[in-house]
């Protein structure tokens, strides 16, 4: 009975302020691993018609910028799962889950959207090929990248500054080593990540300073 307990209180820490995280991983995990089981052809149909490629996004654009963040292609992306469940768990037990959610939205979306304009700029200006028009594009990476580059105003003052370069380092120098439009979704999302960090910390000297005024006219 009391390995019962011990095993409940763990489970229960676990899930407190990781809710999110692990909700979000687990239907991850069991959508991706769903469409891996069809057949090849199928499979591929499925992941084409989720993901946020141009043809998809001039044609049913909420439905896949909803949906293409709960599938990885290929499987070998799982593993960025339990990151996700850990950066996830950590912005929500600092900030809360709305807060977690927005960012979550805010990276996703905004990089998928920056990508689309640079897509149909590159289109444009016959720098890309024509395929991009329905490339597959999903996965977990761009709330991740927005999240990790949030958690810059968490880190102790003298690393935050170390922290946010090394995002913008390991992003940029990914992208120039693999430039691909995923790569620049990549990188952008670390961008706003790193801007709400900006303003996050911002709000707080706000706070800091309404209260040191408050205290300061009680005690006058």
């Amino acid at each position: 009975m009391t390995i019962a307990r011990a095993t409940g209180r763990r489970l229960a820490e676990l899930w407190r302020g990781r809710d999110v995280g692990l909700s979000y991983g687990a239907i991850v995990v069991v959508a991706s691993l769903w469409i891996n089981l069809q057949s090849g052809p199928t499979a591929r149909r499925i992941v084409e018609n989720v993901s946020t490629n141009l043809e998809n996004m001039r044609s049913h654009p909420i439905e896949v910028l909803v949906a293409s963040a709960f599938v990885v292609s290929p499987l070998l992306q799982l593993l960025l799962v339990p990151v996700v469940i850990w950066v996830f768990g950590m912005v929500q037990r600092w900030l809360g889950r709305t807060a977690l959610i927005a960012v979550w939205v805010f990276g996703h979306v905004g990089a998928t959207l920056f990508v689309m304009a640079m897509e149909i700029t590159a289109l444009y200006r016959h720098i890309a090929r024509f395929s991009i028009v329905s490339k597959p594009d999903v996965g977990v990476s761009y709330g991740m990248a927005a999240a990790i580059g949030l958690l810059s105003a968490r880190v102790p003052r003298r690393w935050r500054l170390p922290y946010g370069l090394g995002c913008l380092v390991v992003t940029g120098g990914m992208f120039i080593i693999w430039p691909t439009f995923t790569g620049l979704g990549h990188l952008t999302a670390v961008i706003i990540g790193l801007g709400m960090a900006a303003a996050v910390r911002g709000g707080e000297r706000a706070v800091a300073r309404t209260r040191s005024g408050g205290s300061v006219g009680v005690g006058a």
